[in-house]
């Protein structure tokens, strides 16, 4: 009887210590995408990169993002090389509502409404190196969130970079 009670506790015990880490390993990230990339600190000699995000509702459906760019090379790997040795180059990844979507290449993306829930939706863009690892700046990742609420008619209700492009009025 007291063998019975002790396997029971053991079980119990083993549960409540790796049923975190089992639920973490069954989080729903799509395939290729389950892996971390340790940052990547900005060269002295590099400028700092700034980014800024804009989004629009799509006229057919989703959302379109735009992305603004100064002192980053934005491109494929494909492309990599043949820039100026003061600017980092590589590619962004696409977070939504904390979930990473996908990598993004050029300044343009289509984002497809099934990734969009109704109400607030935090949308994040980071810039990363060609290994995937986020640009960063004194600790600091390069990173534009905007949030937009899909009930609103101006959908935008909040926006942050940490090295925002400068805009000026002419």
């Amino acid at each position: 009887m007291k063998l019975k009670y002790t396997f029971k506790i053991c079980s119990l015990v083993f549960t409540l210590m790796f049923l975190p880490l089992m639920a973490h390993a069954q989080m729903d990230v799509p395939e290729g995408m389950k892996h971390n990339h340790p940052p990547k600190a900005l060269p002295k000699t590099a400028l700092t990169p700034q980014l800024k995000i804009s989004i629009d509702e799509d006229d057919m459906s989703g959302f379109n993002l735009h992305l603004q760019t100064n002192n980053f090379q934005l491109e494929s790997p494909r492309q990599e090389g043949g820039t100026p040795s003061n600017i980092v180059e590589g590619h962004a990844h696409l977070y939504i509502n904390g979930t990473k979507i996908q990598r993004v290449y050029g300044e343009d993306v289509h984002i497809p409404g099934k990734h969009i829930n109704e109400g607030v939706n935090q949308i994040s863009v980071t810039l990363n190196g060609h290994d995937h690892g986020a640009w960063r700046k004194d600790g600091k990742e390069i990173i534009s969130t905007i949030f937009i609420n899909t009930h609103k008619k101006h959908i935008v209700s909040h926006q942050f970079s940490s090295f925002p492009v400068l805009v000026t009025n002419l």
